[in-house]
């Protein structure tokens, strides 16, 4: 098999020590700390040394609002195409040049390159000599299984046919660059065999900060959406849902069709935009919640995970990576269907329901920290040969 192949050939070779060891990290853009970047941020924390690589960053100004301290403690390089004047206002009207500048890096002086990518992070190209591991936090959603979800008929979607069929080509066969390749959910793991017919060499969840204060027995009526903001994650469906139905929701975070949804939807006064909001007021809110609802397709869903570390337990559309998760009627309710009658019939069994919070938060107790995350990875590539 080639992942066995690939494995026979790292476990022949001698790598350096960590404190030679010369790494790079590379990551498809670096504009705020999502689940990619906190995957990064903890690979940045494995090689204090390492150097980072992306098509976008922030300009320097204004990286201390966006990035972490620990990745601001790297050198951080960009793209030839980030560096375009205003570029974070149409860096996504330049996907079909994604592909192009991020096989423009050289990775010549490197002995390990290791990737997070959601888009086309993987593709990079790498010397004979250096090692590329890729952590998988998605294959392209938007060129695979959602493409419909992101380019609608009503958005001519015959005008970008061609360049997606020319992109998925491309992201298929560069698929194979990577010496090793870790998916951060089983559901993406399956993803990357569909569409890839690569397998994933291990399944490693993303590492997530759980909460740690008092878990509260006594909730508010309210519940809890986390950035449903992007095609993928079903905030059309979601706010369709609270609309008509009618419960209070909090919505935290931000996203591209942030201000879209405030406007639609500015005279429901049961719908909440909270915005950005810091780590402690998040889990105050989360850890006060009746529950969290999850109407859209995630690959893992870190989200999910802080609201049942919170004791909270979680409204799910039962698809994807929140099956690793969400046990239906144990920390949570899965419905199937994406209709306002399915999830209305989900809601009143999820009230209906006695929650034992306590044993909703010891549900996620497994889940990777940080710490958990690392050791890990670590584990892995020495178990291939890497010697860090």
């Amino acid at each position: 098999m080639f992942t066995g192949e690939v494995k026979e050939q790292l476990l022949s070779m001698t790598m350096k020590k960590r404190s030679n060891l010369r790494v790079a990290l590379v990551i498809d853009s670096l504009f705020k700390m999502a689940g990619g970047e906190r995957v990064l941020e903890s690979f940045a924390q494995m090689f204090p040394q390492a150097d980072i690589f992306t098509l976008f960053s922030p300009p320097a100004r204004k990286r201390k609002k966006l990035l972490s301290e620990e990745i601001l403690s790297h050198k951080i390089y960009t793209s030839a195409l980030g560096r375009w004047p205003f570029i974070s206002h149409y860096y996504r009207y330049t996907l079909p040049f994604w592909p192009l500048y991020i096989e423009k890096f050289d990775f010549s002086q490197y002995d390990l390159v290791i990737s997070s990518s959601w888009s086309v992070a993987h593709g990079i190209v790498t010397p004979l000599e250096c090692k590329h591991v890729t952590y998988v936090n998605t294959p392209m959603r938007y060129a695979w299984d959602q493409y419909s979800k992101y380019f609608s008929k009503k958005r001519g979607r015959w005008k970008y046919s061609f360049f997606f069929n020319s992109l998925r080509i491309w992201d298929s066969s560069v698929s194979s660059r990577a010496d090793l390749m870790i998916a951060n959910s089983n559901f993406v793991s399956d993803r990357m065999k569909k569409y890839w017919d690569r397998e994933a060499d291990v399944v490693i969840f993303p590492p997530v900060s759980k909460y740690s204060g008092e878990i509260l027995l006594k909730r508010s009526s309210y519940f809890v959406a986390g950035a449903p903001f992007e095609e993928n994650k079903g905030g059309d469906f979601l706010f369709e849902c609270a609309k008509w139905i009618g419960f209070h929701l909090k919505v935290i975070g931000r996203g591209s069709k942030k201000k879209f949804f405030e406007k639609k939807y500015r005279n429901c006064k049961n719908i909440e935009f909270l915005g950005w909001i810091d780590e402690k007021e998040k889990f105050d809110i989360l850890s006060k919640a009746s529950g969290y609802i999850m109407t859209g397709v995630e690959d893992f869903g870190i989200f999910p995970v802080e609201a049942l570390s919170c004791g909270t337990p979680v409204l799910a559309y039962g698809f994807g990576g929140i099956l690793d998760t969400v046990r239906n009627n144990e920390n949570g309710v899965l419905f199937f269907e994406q209709t306002i009658d399915s999830f209305k019939n989900a809601l009143l069994e999820f009230k209906n329901r006695k929650w034992n919070y306590i044993d909703v938060a010891k549900s996620v107790e497994g889940m990777n920290s940080g710490e958990d995350f690392r050791k890990k990875v670590e584990a892995f590539l020495v178990d291939n040969g890497i010697n860090i």
